[in-house]
């Protein structure tokens, strides 16, 4: 730290030092408070970056979280909808399984009217 008197202001002759700048005791150095102002303006913006940013990762992770029981939900209602599905396949087999016998009859039986009608006719 220095102290000089030739850098105090005429007739004065009081200097305070603060970390080998000097500071007179009638006012502060403007140029001091304009970045003491810059510098307590870029913390303030730091801080509201920092809880901006704190609240966009929650949003992230809560829309993520989302998505995913989205995701979960669909794939229990496509899995249950696969089931639905092979049952309504297998009920559909089995009632063409117990209808094809009929229809064999009435085919049967149409092929039987049909071959008997010709003979009818001629006699």
């Amino acid at each position: 730290m220095q102290v000089l008197a030739a850098d105090a202001p005429s007739g004065s002759g009081e200097l305070l030092i603060m970390n080998d700048l000097p500071v007179y005791k009638r006012g502060r150095n403007k140029i001091q408070e304009a970045i003491e102002e810059a510098e307590q303006k870029k913390r303030k913006n730091k801080i509201k970056n920092r809880i901006s940013a704190a609240k966009s990762r929650a949003r992230s992770q809560e829309h993520t979280r989302f998505l995913e029981e989205k995701v979960e939900q669909l794939r229990n209602e496509n899995a249950l909808l696969k089931k639905l599905l092979s049952l309504v396949r297998d009920l559909m087999f089995l009632l063409a399984a117990e209808r094809l016998p009929e229809e064999r009859e009435v085919m049967q039986g149409k092929k039987a009217k049909q071959c008997l009608e010709p003979e009818e006719q001629h006699t």
